[in-house]
C-alpha cells in the first residue's frame, strides 16, 4: 500500500484545503469518518477497503490520516472528486469480511441518509477485496447505486480466488517436498503447548525450540497457528510482501538474497507452473497460507471451499515431462459443498444490478490476475447487461500500485453517470495523461483451471466460448453464457 501514501499525498497537494464537516461514528462494531464539504453537491461516494488480517484496523480511524490503516487511504485522501460526500468505514471482522462488508456498508450509507437526506446520486468504490465488496453490495442492493467502481477487483469471485491460491499452495509444497523446513507452521515453546514465533513469544523460562506438526495444505495453517499470528499481526505483512512468517516459511526451499542453484531452480519451477509474477509470488504465499487459513478456521467451520481433485495443471510454461510428474505427484483434496456455497455467496459476481461499473485493473497484477476482469465480464454478459460495464487496463502497477488512473476513472464514471457521457479509452486516456494499455488479459481458465465443484452447478458457471471457459467434459452454451 506505499503507493497509496505517495500517489494520494500527491493528489492531496495538489488540491487547496476545502471547508468541510468531518463525523466520525461508531456503528454495531464498524467506525467510520463521514465528510461532507461546504459546497456540497448532494451526491456521496461510498468507499470499500481491501484486504487485511491485521486486527488493529478495528479501532476508530484516526484523525491524523497517516496514522490510518494503508487499506484505509484511498477512501481517506481525494481521489473522489471535489464537491462529493464521502463516507469510509471499517468492517466489524477482518480476514475474508465480505459479509460483514455488506452489512457495515449498508448500515453506513442508511446513516447517512437519515442525517443529510437521500443523496442525489450515490456511487461506491473499492479496491482489492473492496472491490469484491463493491461488486457484491450492487448486487445484493441492485437499484441503490448510480456508480460504482471495483479497481483491482476479484472480479471472478471469492471461489476462483482461493482456488488459485489452493494451486499455489499445493504447487509449493510440491516444489519444496524435499526440503522439510519449508512449511507454514508455527514455532511450539518448550511447554509443548504455546505457539510461537521466537523465544519473547513463550512464558518466562521457555523458549521457541520446536514446530508444531504441519498441517494439510488446504487447511492453510493450523487453527492454533492461526490465532497465534491473527493477534500478532506484526508477525505478517498483510499482503504486501508476505512478512516474516512468510519469508521464514520459504527459504529453506528459495533461499534468500543469494540462492544455491538448487534454490533458484525450485522458485523457478513454482514461478513457471504458477503462471504468477516472481516479484509479487511471496504476497501470493500470504493468502495461501494465513489467508486459506482464516477462512477455513473462522468463515467455513473447518469445511475447504478449494480443492483440486480432477484438476490437470498444464502450465505452458513448463516441459510435458514436468507437468506430467507434477499432475503425478501434487497433493489433492476436494472441497465441500457448504463452504464453496459460502465463497459464492461471499461473493461471486452474477452481473445483477442496474449500477454502472468503471473497473481499472493493472496488466502485471499478480495478486488478483487481470483475468479476473474476464470473468467479471462474462457474469455482465451472462445477465445481458454489458453495456453497464466499462473495463480499463494499465500496462503495469501490479496489485493496486496504479492509483494514478484511481481518480480519472471515478471522473469518467461521474460523467457517464451524471452527463450520460460513457467512458471510452480516448476519454480516460485523456484524463489520465495516456495511463492505459490497449492489450486486454486472456481467458481466465488458462490460469485457473475452472473445476467440478460440490456447491457450484455447472449450469450456473459463466462463460463466453473461451478456452478454459467451463470444467473438463462440458461445453459453453453461447446464447446463455453458462456452461452445460
Amino acid at each position: 500500500m506505499r503507493i497509496f501514501l505517495v500517489a494520494a499525498v500527491l493528489v492531496a497537494a495538489a488540491r487547496s484545503a476545502a471547508p468541510q464537516t468531518v463525523e466520525r461514528v461508531a456503528i454495531k462494531g464498524a467506525n467510520a469518518v463521514i465528510t461532507v464539504p461546504r459546497d456540497w453537491n448532494g451526491s456521496l461516494f461510498l468507499y470499500a477497503h481491501g484486504y487485511t488480517a491485521d486486527a488493529r484496523i478495528l479501532a476508530p480511524i484516526p484523525a491524523d490520516v497517516a496514522q490510518a490503516d494503508p487499506v484505509l487511504l484511498p477512501g481517506l485522501l481525494p481521489f473522489v472528486p471535489a464537491g462529493y460526500a464521502t463516507a469510509v468505514t471499517t468492517f466489524r471482522s477482518i480476514g475474508w469480511d465480505v459479509r460483514d462488508a455488506l452489512k457495515d456498508i449498508e448500515n453506513l450509507r442508511r446513516y447517512f441518509v437519515k442525517k443529510h437526506g437521500p443523496p442525489r446520486h450515490t456511487y461506491l468504490w473499492g479496491h482489492s477485496e473492496g472491490g469484491m465488496i463493491t461488486e457484491a453490495v450492487i448486487e445484493y442492493f441492485p437499484h441503490t447505486y448510480d456508480g460504482a467502481a471495483p479497481m483491482c477487483g476479484t472480479g471472478a469471485g471469492a471461489r476462483r480466488l482461493f482456488d488459485e491460491e489452493y494451486d499455489l499452495r499445493v504447487l509449493f509444497e510440491y516444489a519444496c517436498r524435499d526440503v522439510p523446513d519449508a512449511r507454514f507452521v508455527c514455532g511450539l515453546c518448550t511447554d509443548g503447548r504455546t505457539r510461537c514465533f521466537d523465544d519473547a513469544d513463550c512464558p518466562p523460562g521457555e523458549t521457541c525450540a520446536a514446530t508444531e506438526t504441519p498441517p494439510a495444505p488446504e487447511d492453510g495453517l493450523t487453527p492454533e497457528c492461526t490465532d497465534f499470528l491473527l493477534a500478532r499481526p506484526a508477525r505478517f505483512d498483510s499482503v504486501f510482501g508476505g512478512g516474516p512468517f512468510v519469508a521464514r516459511a520459504i527459504a529453506p526451499c528459495f533461499g534468500t538474497a543469494t540462492p544455491t542453484p538448487e534454490q533458484a531452480a525450485r522458485r523457478d519451477f513454482l514461478v513457471r507452473a504458477s503462471q504468477l509474477p516472481d516479484g509479487q509470488l511471496d504476497s501470493d504465499l500470504f493468502f495461501a497460507s494465513v489467508g486459506l487459513a482464516e477462512v477455513v478456521h473462522r468463515r467455513t467451520d473447518g469445511r475447504h471451499p478449494w480443492g483440486n481433485v480432477g484438476v490437470t495443471y498444464a502450465s505452458p510454461l513448463l516441459t510435458a515431462a514436468e507437468r506430467a510428474a507434477l499432475d503425478a505427484g501434487v497433493h489433492r483434496s476436494d472441497s465441500d459443498a457448504a463452504a464453496v456455497r459460502y465463497l459464492r455467496r461471499f461473493y461471486e459476481p452474477r452481473g445483477r444490478t442496474e449500477t454502472k461499473v468503471v473497473t481499472v485493473h493493472a496488466l502485471d497484477d499478480g495478486l488478483v490476475i487481470p483475468e479476473h476482469e474476464d470473468k467479471y465480464r462474462e457474469a455482465f454478459a451472462a445477465a445481458g447487461r454489458t453495456g453497464q460495464l466499462v473495463q480499463f487496463f494499465t500496462p503495469a502497477g501490479e496489485h493496486c500500485l496504479n492509483a494514478y488512473a484511481f481518480r480519472p476513472a471515478l471522473e469518467e464514471l461521474v460523467a457517464w453517470v451524471e452527463q450520460g457521457r460513457k467512458p471510452t479509452a480516448a476519454s480516460m486516456n485523456a484524463a489520465c495523461g495516456n495511463c492505459l494499455t490497449t492489450a486486454v488479459p486472456g481467458p481466465f481458465g488458462l490460469k485457473v483451471v475452472e473445476r467440478r465443484q460440490r456447491g457450484a452447478p455447472v449450469r450456473t458457471l459463466v462463460c463466453s466460448g473461451e478456452p478454459g471457459d467451463c470444467p473438463a467434459g462440458t461445453a459453453c452454451a453461447l446464447r446463455r453464457h453458462r456452461c452445460r
